[in-house]
């Protein structure tokens, strides 16, 4: 800590720096409150050092400067983070769109996974370029500070208050791969009454749309084998081989329902 300590001689004042180390308390017992304070403390460079009411406000000690990939983005603080400890608060500001399962390395302590207040994977458009990200150390793992999003993100259409279907179909995968894909990225098959409803609300705005067979979230009292939808129509239905193949594959249009 420096202190700067002024010594008053005959018609001049002059100001001088030392480093000082107190092993004890310091008690400021001035008559005069208002001069209780302490002017000149540089900013905390060091896990162990003052916060500066002007670092305070700033948020330096909680800034993070953002790398890597979208997935597995890397933190980088100032000083840096020593270890993950409970109630470790930092703010960052994403590179990249990301959801699903997205891993956090802040100064290379090792990636943690980010997720949701309620456990669940990061939903679309909860990170993103532009958007400021606060997030929480609790239990192994990073919590997003923020309250998930409100109405259909981006990629989604609204086919009620309460359901999203994805704009485009994506991928061409099993019934496995197609699963998986949505969940990871904070949504989910649609089954087949979501399919229904959404394919019909905003089949003129859908993409990719009777071009194939896409999967639902819905089984046929056959034996490993899934439903597929929308070849021909938005009731067209089908069932086919659950077996990872290519010959059982199927598109991927993902479900959401907001919060």
């Amino acid at each position: 800590m420096k202190i700067a300590m002024t010594a008053l001689w005959t018609m001049c004042t002059v100001v001088v720096q030392a480093q000082v180390h107190l092993d004890r308390s310091l008690v400021l017992t001035g008559t005069n409150g208002a001069a209780h304070s302490m002017d000149g403390l540089a900013p905390a460079e060091q896990g162990s050092a003052l916060i500066t009411l002007g670092s305070a406000r700033n948020g330096d000690h909680t800034w993070a400067q953002t790398g890597g990939t979208p997935m597995t983005i890397t933190l980088n603080m100032t000083p840096p983070c020593t270890a993950y400890t409970p109630g470790l608060s930092i703010t960052f500001m994403p590179n990249a769109d990301a959801a699903g399962p997205i891993l956090l390395n802040v100064d290379g302590l090792g990636p943690r996974r980010l997720l949701r207040g309620d456990r669940g994977a990061v939903d679309f458009g909860q990170i993103g370029p532009g958007r400021v990200v606060q997030v929480i150390y609790a239990d192994t793992c990073f919590v997003l500070k923020d309250r998930p999003r409100e109405g259909c993100p981006a990629g989604f259409l609204a086919a009620n208050d309460r359901l999203c279907i994805q704009q485009n179909d994506t991928l061409f995968v099993s019934i496995y791969s197609a699963s998986k894909w949505c969940l990871q990225r904070g949504a989910r098959l649609c089954t087949w009454d979501e399919y229904i409803q959404g394919c019909t609300a905003t089949q003129a705005q859908l993409l990719g749309l009777f071009d194939d067979w896409e999967w639902v979230d819905d089984s046929s009292d056959h034996t490993h084998t899934a439903d597929q939808v929308g070849r021909y129509s938005c009731r067209g239905l089908r069932n086919t081989g659950a077996v990872e193949t290519p010959n059982n594959y199927g598109g991927v249009r993902c479900c959401y329902h907001p919060r």
